[in-house]
């Protein structure tokens, strides 16, 4: 299994704060071919913010499971706290991907769970918090044959993918943007000494395209 992490950024690493060129940014993602995207709860709030004033309200073609469409990719987005309720028909709506998969865990409300099922939104519990995404990804693999998966995340998720060692590539789309902002950076608490290899580079709609492997213990990708 491949992991890439793939990532919007500002010159001085800021993931918030500019506005994100989500044409580019979705044509590259689409170019890794990955049939899951896990997707940080957040960064999805956000993307919905940015994308619509007003949420429209649920139709009943909201509550049915789409066609699969094996030309897009699956969302699987760890939502423990219920922040997507109210929001995920919007998704579906996106034409972004083919449906969306919930990861809970012990504090995941009771009602969010509800209201998950009567929409036919296919979720699991993971157990405690924090989330083994060692465990995640093994899930992904057993459930739905995930064999690249690509995350576009905040900076907590992508600082413990690189942690437990689990991030194969690093993909970033720095904008000419300086924020000078450090609320929302790339990676939070990543340990140190992280090695990584320049793969590819190339101008992409005015902004610059970088393309890592990260390397293995003793250099190896």
């Amino acid at each position: 299994m491949k992991v890439i992490v793939h990532s919007s950024i500002s010159l001085d690493g800021s993931l918030l704060g500019f506005a994100v060129d989500m044409a580019a940014h979705y044509k590259i993602a689409a170019g890794f071919k990955a049939g899951i995207h896990l997707v940080g709860s957040t960064t999805a709030a956000e993307g919905l913010r940015m994308l619509h004033r007003k949420l429209p309200r649920e139709q009943e073609k909201d509550l049915v499971k789409p066609k699969a469409n094996a030309k897009l990719p699956l969302w699987v987005i760890p939502d423990t706290s219920g922040k997507l309720k109210g929001k995920l028909h919007m998704l579906r709506r996106s034409r972004l991907c083919r449906d969306i998969v919930i990861l809970t865990t012990n504090v995941t409300p009771k009602g969010y769970l509800r209201y998950l099922t009567e929409r036919n939104y296919d979720w699991h519990y993971m157990g405690t918090r924090p989330l083994d995404y060692a465990n995640v990804l093994e899930l992904l693999a057993q459930e739905y044959g995930a064999r690249r998966i690509l995350t576009d995340a905040g900076s907590t998720l992508n600082g413990i993918l690189l942690n437990r060692g689990l991030v194969d590539e690093l993909s970033l789309l720095v904008h000419p943007m300086v924020v000078g902002d450090p609320r929302a950076p790339l990676l939070g608490d990543v340990q140190p000494g992280i090695k990584l290899k320049l793969s590819k580079s190339r101008s992409v709609a005015g902004k610059l395209w970088l393309l890592y492997h990260v390397l293995k213990p003793g250099g190896r990708k």
